[in-house]
């Protein structure tokens, strides 16, 4: 902030409504009459010290932005050492105005870094702006961040510095999309060290992450998988080539699904993520076997039950358990429609959607809840 805009800013200070230790402080160290470089280094840290302090106690946000205007205004012209200070302590202000967070990003990396690795004032745009706008010492810095989100776990990623991507892989709060994970995969296919943090990281994570990583390595690099992360490497090579055998082979797989389709429904379930949208998306990619197990697990009924149901032609069965599970009517027609043509129905009639929907529409919940009830006694 220049002499001249902290000048303007100070001609509408009033004392009436401010914080008294703020009016104190532009009386005692004349900034409303001196020119602000004059201050000595030991003056001018120790008044960042005590607008720190005021930042950090004020309650009012007019409070924090006249405060703000002071700090800026002061770290203009300190030194590095002091700007660094000052970033480490606003780094853990939850209330830090954002304005003052970004005038440390805008600094040299040493400043910035406090901030961009425990500032909770950054959101994921400021963030995604952040690593668009700056070079590779700040996206490192933000890949420590705790619980980074996908959104900015993949902007990351597509940065390409490897050094980068190896801090997100060391990060064991950060969440992964498979798509960051594929690029991941891809990069530590060329690079050793990305390949062993990998190996690191998959030993002592969850399923879900050990599964994605396999899926898209190298070969060389599922083998080391499969030696060092042991039973979960093997189911997730197992479940690779579920699918696989899904996409490419579904006369000779039948529909019965496997024990890993089993398990990765079970682990849906635990964590939460087993929903209808995920179920119609399964179908959507023809993977009838996995929308089976899920399906199963959704409506806790075994495999051995689900699998006559969706060959009824008339879809009762489908209607009754998805009114059940409060599937809504154009999910339940998605799966209908989808389950009877990959069983073989090469056609499906405008009647026999009529008759389908017409048993949805007339079953009520809970009529439908009392007969899945019944197939559970």
């Amino acid at each position: 902030m220049s002499n001249l805009a902290f000048n303007s800013a100070a001609k509408a200070f009033n004392p009436n409504i401010v914080h008294p230790v703020l009016a104190r402080l532009y009386s005692s160290h004349g900034i409303l009459k001196d020119n602000i470089t004059q201050l000595a280094h030991g003056e001018r840290a120790g008044l960042c010290d005590d607008v720190t302090q005021l930042i950090r106690m004020s309650e009012r946000p007019s409070d924090r932005e006249i405060a703000s205007d002071i700090l800026i205004a002061l770290l203009t012209h300190a030194e590095k050492n002091l700007k660094c200070a000052i970033a480490e302590r606003f780094a853990l202000i939850d209330s830090a105005p954002l304005r003052l967070i970004l005038q440390f990003v805008n600094d040299d990396i040493e400043v910035a870094a406090p901030v961009l690795k425990y500032s909770k004032a950054l959101n994921d745009l400021d963030l995604m702006y952040i690593i668009q706008s700056r070079d590779a010492p700040f996206w490192q810095a933000i890949a420590t961040r705790k619980d980074l989100t996908e959104n900015v776990v993949e902007t990351l990623v597509d940065t390409k510095d490897e050094l980068t991507v190896q801090k997100l892989v060391d990060n064991k709060t950060a969440l992964f999309s498979d798509y960051a994970v594929s690029q991941i995969a891809k990069l530590a296919n060329n690079n050793p060290e990305l390949g062993e943090a990998l190996l690191c990281r998959s030993q002592g994570a969850d399923a879900d992450f050990v599964r994605q990583i396999y899926l898209y390595a190298s070969e060389s690099l599922k083998a080391e998988i499969l030696k060092k992360c042991g039973t979960l490497a093997t189911e997730a090579a197992s479940e690779l080539q579920d699918v696989l055998q899904e996409f490419t082979n579904v006369r000779t797989h039948g529909f019965l699904p496997s024990p890993s389709m089993l398990r990765a429904a079970e682990l849906f379930h635990e964590q939460g993520k087993l929903t209808v949208a995920l179920m119609v998306n399964t179908l959507k990619r023809g993977q009838m076997a996995s929308f089976i197990a899920q399906f199963s697990k959704f409506i806790d009924l075994p495999v051995a039950v689900v699998v006559p149901m969706l060959q009824q032609k008339n879809g009762q069965g489908l209607s009754i358990a998805a009114k059940a599970n409060g599937i809504g009517r154009n999910d339940f027609l998605m799966m209908f429609n989808s389950t009877r043509k990959m069983m073989g129905e090469q056609y499906l009639s405008s009647d026999d959607v009529a008759t389908a929907l017409g048993y949805y529409d007339r079953v009520s919940s809970d009529v439908a809840k009392r007969l899945m009830r019944r197939k559970l006694n």
